[in-house]
């Protein structure tokens, strides 16, 4: 069997996809860990895995990118910059990332530090806030399902404005399914931070 070159680097750009996603799966559980957590002790771990993962997205979506870039050269012409499926792919990418490094990373740093500092037992408000922050859980979604619908461009390689319509769709889903995973879970955590405050003041 002969293996070229393209074949062995288009493996080594959809691995780096799958544990891209895998990273993210792992920060989706964390994410629901942390807001359902009623006692820090509860967070820490979940708080150590964020803090290792977190930094690493940036040095995936550069692998990606570096794979990407050097599959199109080895193409020979069969897939150019200027197709409306990859620019459109390209594109998202670079807002996904540039989005979660403004508004996440900040966020996640300050949420590790507060689960760090925090004492053991009840959750406080301030880093209860911080665990259903909607930008963070927002954006998180808008990421995993951009480059879900990312995935599906570079597989059925569509039309320019048909790739900008799936994007968008794919977002808009990830938005939606972060409205009905939060919305429950803000008001689970109103009602016992409501009960807690009533039982410290017997």
């Amino acid at each position: 069997m002969h293996v070229t070159l393209f074949g062995f680097v288009l493996f080594l750009h959809i691995t780096v996809a799958i544990v891209a996603f895998m990273m993210g799966g792992v920060l989706h559980a964390a994410l629901q860990a942390l807001a359902r957590a009623d006692d820090v002790r509860e967070m820490r771990s979940w708080g150590r895995l964020v803090h290792v993962l977190d930094p690493l997205f940036p040095f995936a979506a550069l692998l990606l990118l570096g794979f990407g870039a050097w599959l199109i050269h080895l193409s020979e012409g069969e897939v150019r910059w200027g197709d409306g499926w990859l620019l459109t792919a390209l594109i998202t990418l670079i807002v996904v990332e540039g989005l979660s490094g403004v508004l996440i990373a900040p966020k996640a740093k300050a949420a590790v530090k507060l689960i760090e500092q925090a004492p053991d037992g009840p959750v406080p408000d301030d880093l209860r806030r911080l665990a259903l922050d909607p930008a963070i859980w927002h954006i998180s979604h808008t990421a995993t399902f951009g480059f879900t619908g990312v995935v599906f461009l570079m597989a059925a390689k569509p039309s320019g404005a048909l790739s900008v319509v799936i994007v968008i769709a794919a977002v808009a889903i990830g938005v939606l399914v972060s409205l009905a995973q939060l919305r429950p879970l803000r008001g689970s955590a109103g009602s016992g931070v409501a009960i807690q405050r009533q039982v410290d003041a017997v």
